[in-house]
């Protein structure tokens, strides 16, 4: 008798919703492990990946053959550039918000929330902030660079990555708000690309699309190169990252500044995490929360 490896995935749909989001259930592997020794081969390895979508537990098991040879084949195989892409080849995801693999043009792996019921879903989201536990005021160039934070809370994806996906030029964007007082909106922008990093991550945006209410605020940033405190781009006598403590397209200064200083509860200021233009009552408020995601167009 000779045995073949063999590798199978079960997508498991059993969680358990905390706080934080949805997490798989603490339970699920024994469970699994309990139904193969009632299998018809014989369980030696079992591997998981937490997403807040389902669960998937590669489990590498022996079978009995009669002669041949021993072979592995991993699986699932296939590597996917963004949200929009695993979407496309693996609809059931569909209105299953979370964590997911992704990989960047030069074959690095990120891990990154992806917004899988938001107008048709497939949205890569860039950054994600809604309770302040994530601090985005003391982070370097390089910090921003690289991103920071986790993609299952407050994160940012990193300005390297953001550029790797949309220096094509088929990205759009939509950033997602919300206010202390719950009025939430959203805008949409059909141009959106920054450049390299010799380029300073050089924003454009354009193509303005609001929710009722909303107002474009980032226009006036557009053709701005990021700043950071030790990275002063802007077109201020000043430095506008060390006034309002974190990274953003600064021009001199600003209308919008989603990385602000997140505030607890609704304050006035002009360094909190600011959109300007919003109904007829534009003014510097800080916000509760914000989500930035591109996808194709």
């Amino acid at each position: 008798m000779s045995w073949i490896v063999l590798y199978a995935v079960l997508h498991l749909y059993v969680t358990v919703i905390r706080s934080s989001g949805i997490t798989p259930h603490p339970f699920v592997k024994d469970e699994v492990g309990s139904f193969l020794k009632n299998a018809p081969w014989q369980h030696t390895e079992m591997t998981g990946s937490l997403s807040g979508g389902p669960m998937v537990l590669t489990v590498k098991s022996k079978y009995k053959l009669d002669g041949g040879l021993v072979f592995s084949k991993k699986f699932p195989s296939q590597k996917f550039k963004d949200c929009s892409d695993i979407l496309k080849k693996e609809p059931y995801r569909r209105n299953r918000d979370g964590v997911y693999t992704i990989y960047l043009s030069n074959g690095v792996k990120r891990r990154v929330f992806c917004d899988m019921t938001t107008d048709g879903g497939g949205w890569t989201v860039m950054q994600r902030r809604f309770d302040g536990s994530t601090d985005f005021q003391k982070k370097s160039w390089q910090k921003y660079a690289e991103g920071f934070g986790h993609p299952g809370h407050e994160y940012w994806f990193g300005n390297d990555a953001i550029y790797d996906l949309t220096k094509a030029g088929k990205m759009k964007l939509r950033i997602d708000l919300e206010k202390f007082n719950g009025d939430k909106g959203y805008v949409q922008y059909s141009t959106f690309k920054i450049g390299s990093k010799s380029e300073k991550y050089k924003l454009t945006v354009g193509g303005f699309k609001g929710s009722l209410g909303m107002k474009d605020s980032i226009s006036i940033h557009n053709g701005m190169m990021f700043s950071t405190k030790d990275n002063d781009n802007d077109k201020w006598g000043g430095n506008c990252a060390a006034s309002y403590g974190n990274g953003w397209w600064f021009n001199a200064c600003l209308f919008s500044n989603l990385n602000g200083i997140y505030f607890k509860k609704q304050t006035a200021t002009q360094a909190g995490m600011i959109w300007y233009h919003w109904e007829n009552g534009n003014k510097w408020e800080s916000l509760k929360s914000s989500k930035i995601m591109i996808k194709p167009k």
